[in-house]
């Protein structure tokens, strides 16, 4: 059995195809919503972005000493506290961060 396919006129194609792409945009599936909570959640400890600033939380209960890399300029540690997040340089310019053990 033959289907027959009604001929819309193209004022109401793009109206359909508009209604459809506003609702796309729109909606924010549970899925990546979750990975986006369980990302920021993840994030909470080590290296992290701050506006401009490249932070580091120590979630442990000890000190860390860290080694910190950047693209310009030399290399440093710092020594971060139990608990506590420090500054460590402009977050164009670190590379990486690097934990060495305690301190």
């Amino acid at each position: 059995m033959p289907v027959k396919i009604k001929n819309s006129s193209p004022v109401t194609f793009l109206t359909v195809l508009a209604a459809v792409s506003a609702t796309l945009v729109t909606a924010t599936p549970a899925a990546a919503t979750a990975v986006s909570e369980r990302s920021h959640l993840a994030a909470a400890c080590g290296m992290y972005r701050d506006g401009d600033a490249t932070m580091y939380k120590n979630c442990t209960g000890a000190g860390e000493n860290i080694f910190v890399t950047y693209l310009l300029g030399g290399n440093t540690y710092f020594c971060v506290p139990a608990g506590e997040s420090r500054y460590v340089g402009r977050w164009s310019n670190v590379f990486r961060v690097y934990n060495r053990g305690g301190c």
